[in-house]
């Protein structure tokens, strides 16, 4: 047998990505799956890593791994985001439906942020023999070695009666400890950044690469489910120069230009970062890369250093122009630099991507109508607005909970970004369809203006101005408008 174990990710971006999964999302590598694999193999185990890539349709992909019979089959949960884990249910309760119906002697796991949370309804919904808790490095290996400890840590199943048994999350790994990438694995070839950081070259978006620089968030926002997979609110950081290490291979191996950093919070003023610029200026790289900032961890002199070095675009949280708001989720006192954060990134001439959140819990249409405002008045290069979610794991999903303000999910469709079924949170004042309207007509209005698509002429050409009107001008469907 080659292949001893198989890591899946599951295609479902029709249904939840709708009519924005082909050529306007991107197609993104699955880093945790990387480097779940990079070290199954460290391990002697042979491993072969299947995504959305591959081009397979569910039943396909039942076919070939039956053709192959590995010992062990596992889901990986999760995505480019942390919100990606409880989407990804989707695609995998389907599949496990379909595989389960010949499953033979093989083994099922699933592992990432969401089934670490809800081990007993994920066993119900999958019929996987283990949920993996936590990150699974370890316990993935002693699995397939039948070397699990007496107190099952790790491993959430069902025992012969049918009731449930829940093991403990292990500890955390020592990030530095892991294997790098097997960057032939995820070829970058074969994969494309989104259109926004895409906007300079809308028709060369390939090749692409992800990379990361550290696990976790020193901050607690209420409706951020970052830390399901880890169990604990830590911040672990990887040495920046294997950091660079992987950007050279991406570079000099794979001609990639187009870079994500996947950390949820990588720019702020710190040494590492500082190690992170003087490596590159040292390189001398023609990137175009992109990551998270808060816009309190930002400054001129860091912003014009980034930029020197190739960070073009920088996605700021902002949620909301509403202090209100901003309180409510944690989110601290950063409104009084908005303003001045916006001009310094323009004065440093980066690109940004404005996220905002619509219909949190004491959103009106004034609130709402107010960041609107705010995003035209700074015409930015892309307006990422979100409806609000509350995600299992989180303070928000239990506190919903508790005040019945929602139920249960019957079904994680409802977690669809841009999906037919998506259902997002209610607000005091607000229902989820008149929310979810409001998000959708705004995000259409805001990349269709004419001054928002001059500024895109001018900036990037009329290709991606003809790019993004021909997104805006396709309306999504919905269940609930």
């Amino acid at each position: 047998m080659l292949n001893q174990i198989f890591l899946l990710t599951i295609n479902s971006k029709h249904e939840l990505y709708s009519i924005t999964s082909d050529k306007y999302s991107a197609v993104q590598q699955n880093i945790y799956m990387g480097l779940l694999g990079s070290y199954i193999k460290s391990k002697g185990i042979a491993v072969e890593i299947i995504d959305e890539t591959c081009g397979l349709t569910i039943n396909e992909l039942c076919e070939y791994i039956h053709k192959y019979s590995p010992r062990l089959v596992g889901v990986v949960c999760s995505g480019a985001n942390p919100s990606s884990s409880t989407m990804s249910m989707v695609g995998a309760i389907k599949f496990f439906n379909e595989f389960n119906k010949n499953k033979g002697n093989i083994k099922t796991f699933i592992c990432g942020g969401h089934p670490t949370v809800l081990p007993e309804r994920t066993l119900d919904e999958t019929g996987v023999d283990f949920v993996i808790r936590g990150e699974g490095y370890e316990t993935i290996v002693k699995l397939y070695n039948n070397s699990l400890p007496d107190s099952l840590e790790g491993i959430a199943c069902k025992n012969p009666n049918g009731s449930y048994f829940i093991g403990d999350i292990p500890k955390l790994i020592d990030v530095n400890a892991l294997p790098a990438i097997d960057w032939h694995t995820m070829n970058p070839a074969y994969y494309r950044c989104h259109n926004w950081h895409g906007f300079d070259a809308i028709n060369n978006r390939s090749p692409y690469g992800v990379i990361w620089t550290s696990f976790g968030c020193p901050y607690k926002c209420s409706f951020c489910c970052i830390n399901n997979l880890f169990g604990t609110n830590k911040y672990r950081l990887r040495d920046i120069e294997s950091v660079l290490k992987e950007i050279d291979v991406l570079v000099n191996k794979y001609h990639v230009r187009n870079i994500k950093i996947l950390d949820e919070l990588f720019i702020m003023q710190s040494p590492r970062v500082e190690a992170f610029i003087d490596g590159l200026k040292s390189r001398g790289y023609d990137l175009n890369m992109w990551a998270y900032a808060r816009m309190d961890t930002v400054n001129p002199e860091l912003l014009k250093r980034l930029r020197s070095v190739g960070m073009r675009w920088v996605a700021y949280g902002m949620e909301s122009v509403s202090q209100r708001i901003l309180d409510a989720a944690n989110k601290g006192n950063q409104l009084a630099r908005y303003n001045d954060v916006v001009k310094m990134t323009k004065d440093a001439g980066i690109y940004i991507c404005a996220d905002f959140i619509a219909g949190l819990w004491d959103d009106d249409y004034d609130t709402l109508q107010e960041t609107y405002d705010f995003a035209v008045k700074h015409n930015f290069e892309w307006f990422n607005v979100y409806q609000a979610f509350a995600y299992p794991g989180t303070e928000l999903y239990k506190e919903y909970l508790r005040l019945g303000r929602i139920q249960e999910p019957k079904s994680w469709e409802e977690y669809a970004l841009y999906g037919y079924n998506c259902n997002p949170l209610p607000s005091a004042h607000l229902t989820q369809a008149q929310i979810l309207k409001w998000r959708d007509d705004k995000f259409r209005e805001y990349h269709s203006r004419p001054e928002y698509i001059s500024m895109l002429v001018k900036t990037f050409g009329q290709d991606t101005a003809d790019h993004v009107l021909e997104m805006a001008s396709k309306p999504l469907k919905r269940r609930i408008v």
